[in-house]
């Protein structure tokens, strides 16, 4: 594993952030995605946990909440992390007309020390909707 994860989770959720992410985690589809993949009391908490943060406010409460979550899942669930951010990515690329930067996003993965068949295999679905 990188020294450096949290730094490349961090980046990875600035470029989420580059795309209108924030209305889609704050939307009854991201429920039922986290509902989905057992992921609910968890993003619930981040997100609860950043509310309180007095020096937060506006989207950075969303953002910082985003990066919890990723943390929270590539360190519990770390095999799976691609996958499931794979499956984030097609649920989330379906509700915007904007492209999604899968390669830099694929180059961050690889950073995390995941294999580049892995990342391959974790994008498949949504290769498939974007071009």
């Amino acid at each position: 594993m990188p020294r450096d994860t949290e730094k490349i989770l961090k980046r990875l959720a600035a470029q989420m952030f580059t795309l209108p992410v924030e209305d889609y985690l704050l939307s009854e589809k991201f429920s039922v995605f986290c509902r989905k993949h057992d992921l609910c009391d968890v993003w619930n908490e981040y997100l609860a946990l950043s509310r309180d943060k007095p020096d937060l406010y506006g989207s950075a409460v969303t953002k910082y909440a985003f990066v919890l979550f990723l943390q929270h899942i590539f360190h519990s669930r770390q095999d799976e992390f691609p996958k499931l951010f794979g499956l984030f990515l097609a649920d989330f690329s379906q509700e915007i007309s904007c492209k999604v930067p899968f390669d830099d996003l694929k180059k961050e993965l690889m950073k995390l020390s995941y294999p580049e068949i892995g990342t391959k295999n974790a994008f498949p679905t949504v290769k498939s909707m974007k071009p």
